[in-house]
């Protein structure tokens, strides 16, 4: 969940919160007293239900979802499966103690589009002991369809770390008129409404020159946006994991058919939401019908944030 000492961002608070806007339906199954973040109103994640065996929660489906080259973002699915994957881990922890993700795994078994109004995901404890929790989800559309699976590692830290504070409404309310797209920055979004070729080139273009070893890749950096943070100043795993995941698919082949399989994030400290981020790609293979992308976020200073594979493959 939450970002800490040398280890992973996360989920804003314990509680999950509900997005604004958002659909009717995730509007209705939210507790009242639910705290609002930006990162959950970009992607419209609320609805949340505490379950026996673990919590439920819901995305909705919409053009906030959109990434490069105008398709739907598989990354899109990062705050919802960090957030349903930290609840039940949260609930079942030690006795003073709090959580940081420290690994973040989704595998799509059905690729988008799906079928909405909502995402519905189920998350479930495999595994708690003294230093960590094991999770894992499944993630379902509208028309009934399994659309991913995710597990999380979390490590437990000292409680106290850090307060959680109440998102602003400025930051939720910009938030709102964000999608996946606007995670990688103003240079990919400038290519929002252009085809795929175009979208790739507007992202290549913020390239820059830097720390970290970018040998045979590319470097996109996103400047600092309040919409991306938890409650704690960092920015949420779930909006790392999606950038890059997206940063993976604008350094690929734009007239190719691959399509992003499976994405897995270990986290590595905290993403001040004050600061730009960098996202170094490199492609590890590129072929055909397979390519794998190493991905690091990267801070001003040139340390990881985190560091992601991404597969893509033809489908």
């Amino acid at each position: 969940m939450t970002s800490g000492f040398g280890l992973a961002t996360g989920p804003s608070v314990p509680s999950v919160p509900t997005p604004a806007p958002a659909p009717a339906a995730a509007a209705t199954d939210a507790a009242a007293d639910e705290e609002i973040g930006g990162p959950q109103a970009i992607f419209r994640v609320g609805g949340y239900r505490q379950r026996p065996d673990g919590a439920e929660l819901t995305m909705g489906v919409g053009p906030w979802l959109t990434g490069v080259g105008a398709t739907t973002a598989v990354g899109s699915l990062g705050v919802l499966v960090d957030d349903v994957l930290g609840r039940p881990v949260f609930m079942a922890r030690p006795t003073g103690s709090h959580l940081v993700t420290f690994e973040l795994s989704v595998e799509i078994v059905t690729p988008p589009p799906w079928s909405g109004p909502l995402l519905r995901a189920y998350g479930t404890v495999v595994d708690v002991d003294a230093a960590r929790g094991l999770s894992h989800c499944e993630i379902v559309d509208g028309a009934g369809r399994l659309v991913a699976t995710g597990r999380a590692q979390l490590r437990f830290v000292a409680a106290g770390w850090a307060q959680p504070e109440r998102t602003g409404a400025t930051a939720v309310a910009g938030a709102s008129d964000l999608s996946a797209l606007d995670v990688l920055g103003p240079a990919a979004s400038n290519g929002s409404s252009a085809s795929s070729a175009a979208a790739r080139t507007s992202a290549a273009a913020a390239a820059v020159a830097g720390s970290g070893d970018t040998t045979g890749g590319t470097r996109i950096v996103v400047p600092a946006r309040p919409e991306f943070g938890n409650g704690s100043g960092a920015v949420h795993g779930g909006i790392l994991f999606c950038g890059v995941e997206q940063a993976a698919v604008a350094a690929d082949d734009p007239e190719g058919l691959l399509r992003t399989t499976s994405v897995t994030v270990h986290y590595l400290r905290r993403a001040e939401v004050d600061a730009p981020v960098s996202y170094d790609v490199v492609p590890e293979h590129r072929g055909r019908t397979v390519a794998v992308y190493k991905v690091t976020a990267r801070g001003p200073a040139g340390k990881p944030y985190c560091v992601a594979t991404v597969a893509r493959t033809a489908l």
